[in-house]
């Protein structure tokens, strides 16, 4: 069966199910049979969100009471704030109407201002996807991925262009990265979708970007087997401590932190490293879900709770894509809704300083 999130991980073990919250056995009273449940997603087709959405789709219709018939509705706008707002303004909490979050439905929800109408955390998670964040480049451009220092030291002496969709989509991340370790010629290219931003640093036309764990591996990997990328680094992972330790699908390449105490001699620290430390958890821990809305029933919860680890156990579903979850450690309800927490839930001088330095780099107000 052809993936629908593609990408098979390095280094995947079995799936990792550790992270449960404490709940009963869904009660055998719920049943969606002749029911139709709506799954929205806040991007275009074709997004990573959609793949997402559409790989469990036909596996909810399989595992869940009755059968129900699962809708993908796409809703796309405004860096997901449209579906966002389209679900906090309409779902009822009955069990027939979900949403896929993403990277960039946090962000705007925590950069979005008065357009983001959404309350994210009263609503009810019940899976979050880690997704980690691999960054390359032209092997032209003196980076081989085999010293850090050394890459991050040549990249600090160069002029180069990086691609986003605007100040404070997801790839704040990466302007926030860059500059921590002293990349300070680093020139913005806004209005560029992901796949636009991927084919233009294949061409050579941008130079500095990333892919997350499954495009990279799916779609851009093979550029660095032929040599003309180079995979450097990665964002890295937060572990259950809140501790940045390395990827681990690409456990043997050094995070933004080992750069930059390759290269410093020390830890990062300071309110620029404990922003990227919030956005390392928006990006990679944070980075696809599916909620319920506000309100929904512990038992409703429970049910989809149980229904989900049955899916990733479902040998079809690994086949069709599930490897991309067996790298990561997948949370579920309770547990997160507090992975989410700690990545949105920002302390005010942090958010302040990036307001400030978004102000600064793109002359943009949050």
């Amino acid at each position: 069966m052809k993936s629908l999130y593609r990408g098979s991980i390095i280094g995947a073990g079995i799936l990792a199910l550790t992270a449960t919250a404490n709940f009963s056995s869904p009660a055998l009273a719920v049943d969606f049979s002749d029911k139709k449940i709506q799954i929205i997603v806040p991007f275009k087709e074709g997004s990573g969100t959609n793949r997402y959405a559409r790989l469990i789709q036909p596996y909810f219709e399989k595992y869940l009471p009755g059968n129900p018939t699962i809708l993908v509705v796409n809703k796309p706008g405004g860096s997901g704030i449209k579906g966002a707002n389209w679900f906090q303004r309409n779902a009822k909490p009955d069990g027939l109407t979900l949403f896929t979050g993403s990277t960039s439905v946090l962000n705007s929800y925590v950069f979005g201002g008065k357009k983001a109408k959404y309350k994210l955390l009263t609503w009810r998670p019940i899976i979050v996807s880690p997704n980690g964040t691999q960054y390359y480049t032209q092997r032209k451009n003196g980076v081989y991925g085999k010293d850090i220092k050394k890459d991050i030291k040549a990249l600090q002496k160069g002029s180069w262009n990086s691609g986003g969709k605007n100040p404070t989509s997801s790839e704040l991340r990466n302007f926030l990265a860059y500059n921590l370790l002293g990349m300070k010629n680093v020139n913005p290219v806004f209005g560029l979708s992901t796949g636009k931003r991927r084919k233009a640093t294949i061409r050579g036309e941008l130079h500095l970007t990333h892919d997350n764990t499954v495009a990279f591996t799916g779609k851009t990997q093979k550029y660095v087997k032929k040599g003309l990328l180079s995979h450097y680094m990665t964002l890295g992972y937060i572990d259950a401590d809140g501790k940045m330790i390395r990827d681990p699908a690409f456990p043997n390449l050094p995070t933004v932190a080992d750069a930059y105490k390759a290269v410093y001699g020390k830890d990062p620290s300071g309110p620029q490293w404990k922003a990227i430390w919030h956005l390392t958890n928006i990006a990679v821990m944070s980075s696809k879900s599916i909620w319920l809305p506000a309100g929904t029933s512990d038992e409703l919860v429970n049910l989809y709770i149980a229904t989900m680890k049955k899916i990733l156990k479902d040998p079809k579903f690994i086949k069709a894509g599930g490897l991309a979850f067996s790298a990561y450690k997948q949370s579920f309800g309770k547990d997160a809704k507090n992975v989410v927490k700690n990545a949105v839930d920002i302390d005010k001088k942090t958010y302040n300083w990036i307001k400030g330095w978004v102000k600064k780099k793109f002359n943009h107000n949050i």
